[in-house]
């Protein structure tokens, strides 16, 4: 009796059991509950992507923070895209009732909990929403909000970005078609393409873009050692830089652009997430730490450096990145800038039988091996 007191309160519902492969189909309703982490959302995208490319009649519905809004709507992946404000899900407020009440009418099938960490509040939505199949993470208070768990397992050191991977088998879906890249519009891709033409008089020059923002820890390097290393570029390559930073590194961006006294084009507008990354996917080279565009880079194919700490955790880490190398570095220790060279010619060299990089939306994960874990 008190246990369904309790569930009662935090908006849970008993629901029916489920079986995989074969709790998804064409008629399927599919709500995904995203974190406050832009990473997780990536990580999560392209098992979202091959969801409606296969069953092209499931009902996706996106609950997301108010500042993703602009990135997910235009993907095409979303039928309805609610949105939060971090200080909506703290607490027992009005609010967070409503949209409990919201999603148990929404009628679901599947939830999917778009975070590699426990996630209790949204874990709760998922089960609030009456869905039979709940995936999310795996952590001892999952169930019974989560009843698919995606555990680390055996590859505890494998790539944040290719561990959904696994999880398509076990949903009945075609580990081929699994893709990293966001499903950008490509009307807009071409626009921005095009701004960046207009504004590179030199076509030789290279576009290198720069994330002065905070890594996954909170720590970034001195905005003098990004300059720095922003003047030893230019002695080595013909380039034209441009400052980009996720959410929660306005600050610093403003404060590099300063220091680098360089003035950013105007018609590049760096207002929202999407306009954000659509100049990115232009750049032909990427440097940042362990950033939020970091790894939008590395799924979409921009040769990508990370300047990373040596205690980040592997999970950060992409493997098998053609596009992709990491330099780690103690703190305090500078870039030796002849590894780094090494680093950019190796990412930027064409792979064979091929005379350039490839376009953005190329990158494509390992095939995923069905393992336990999920």
């Amino acid at each position: 009796m008190l246990e369904k007191l309790k569930q009662s309160l935090r908006g849970r519902k008993e629901t029916a059991a489920f079986r995989v492969p074969g709790q998804i189909s064409d008629s399927s309703r599919i709500l995904a509950l995203a974190s406050l982490d832009l990473s997780d959302l990536l990580f999560h995208v392209p098992l979202l992507s091959a969801i409606r490319r296969t069953w092209p009649g499931a009902s996706l519905d996106f609950l997301v923070p108010d500042a993703f809004a602009p990135l997910v709507i235009p993907s095409g992946l979303a039928r309805q895209v609610m949105v939060y404000s971090e200080k909506q899900l703290v607490g027992w407020k009005p609010a967070l009732r409503n949209l409990q009440r919201s999603l148990a009418g929404g009628r679901y099938d599947a939830s999917f909990v778009l975070s590699l960490e426990p996630a209790p509040v949204l874990e709760d939505l998922g089960l609030t929403s009456g869905a039979v199949l709940r995936c999310g993470p795996s952590h001892p208070g999952a169930w019974p909000a989560v009843n698919l768990e995606l555990r680390r397992g055996d590859e505890a050191t494998g790539y944040g970005g290719d561990s959904l991977a696994r999880l398509a088998p076990f949903l009945g879906l075609d580990p081929g078609i699994i893709r990293t890249a966001w499903p950008l519009p490509t009307d807009k891709l071409r626009q921005v393409a095009q701004l960046v033409h207009f504004n590179k008089p030199r076509p030789e020059e290279v576009l290198v873009g720069i994330d002065p923002g905070p890594d996954k820890a909170g720590r970034a390097l001195s905005v003098a050692n990004l300059v720095f290393l922003v003047q030893q570029l230019k002695t080595q390559l013909t380039c034209r830089i441009l400052p980009l930073a996720g959410p929660g590194g306005e600050d610093r961006l403003r404060e590099f652009e300063t220091a680098l006294g360089a003035p950013v084009p105007p018609a590049f507008n760096r207002d929202t997430l999407l306009e954000t990354i659509l100049l990115l996917c232009q750049c032909d080279l990427f440097v940042a730490g362990n950033t939020d565009l970091f790894h939008v880079a590395v799924a979409e194919g921009v040769p990508t450096v990370g300047l990373f700490g040596s205690a980040v955790d592997p999970r950060w880490q992409p493997r098998n990145r053609r596009r992709c190398a990491v330099l780690n570095a103690s703190r305090g220790e500078k870039v030796d800038m002849a590894t780094l060279m090494d680093a950019v010619n190796a990412v930027r060299a064409p792979e064979p039988g091929r005379d350039t990089a490839p376009a953005p939306g190329d990158g494509a994960v390992p095939g995923p091996i069905p393992a336990p874990g999920a």
